[in-house]
């Protein structure tokens, strides 16, 4: 697959949460998204922000299915041959200048593994910049 089709997966995934996050009424100025694949499940978590103000919990409702489902496809579309494929992907998105960033991680996902004593910590990481 070219680096055309998954910037083009990134941005349906990313078009699918400002969707979810309008139906939800969320007023945010970012929004991230948590994909982990660790462990024998996919797990999402989502966050919401305004600027000044400490992270909400925002997980995708309405698209949750879909926007799972394309998540699988980036994860198999993003693969590098003999390497194992990504373990976390966190997606941003900026209102202003509706910024979208898509960001990886192989090594070291432990990182963004939600547990209660991590969710303040990560959530905060994560806030898109």
């Amino acid at each position: 697959m070219s680096g055309a089709d998954k910037d083009a997966l990134v941005r349906g995934i990313g078009e699918l949460l400002v969707r979810d996050i309008a139906t939800a009424g969320h007023d945010l100025d970012g929004y991230a998204l948590i994909a982990d694949y660790a462990g024998d499940a996919r797990r999402i978590s989502g966050f919401g922000y305004r600027d000044g103000e400490a992270p909400r919990a925002a997980t995708p409702q309405a698209a949750l299915d879909t926007i799972g489902a394309r998540l699988d496809e980036l994860r198999e579309a993003t693969r590098v041959d003999g390497r194992a494929p990504w373990t976390v992907c966190v997606i941003q998105l900026r209102r202003a200048g509706g910024r979208l960033h898509a960001e990886f991680v192989y090594d070291e996902a432990a990182q963004w593994e939600i547990t209660p004593a991590t969710l303040a910590e990560v959530a905060e990481r994560a806030r898109p910049a």
